[in-house]
């Protein structure tokens, strides 16, 4: 059985990107890289299937205490 991953998906005007990561805290470091290198919009799904923006899931890990339990 694999690991629940979250994946982030991040857009441009020339590029779109796809990536999985094993925690939401490397999830929300990887979201916020590609804000910072000029993506148009970025979107992070959780292992339960659930589209959150990157300010969505940062503020449920500091509710959480920096533990998610999506």
């Amino acid at each position: 059985m694999a690991a629940a991953s979250f994946t982030v998906r991040a857009e441009s005007v020339t590029a779109i990107a796809t990536i999985r990561c094993r925690s939401a805290q490397d999830a929300l470091f990887t979201a916020n890289t590609y804000l910072r290198l000029g993506a148009a919009c970025v979107s992070i799904e959780t292992p339960g299937g659930q589209s959150i923006s990157p300010d969505r899931l940062d503020a449920l890990l500091n509710d959480a205490g920096g533990r998610s339990r999506l």
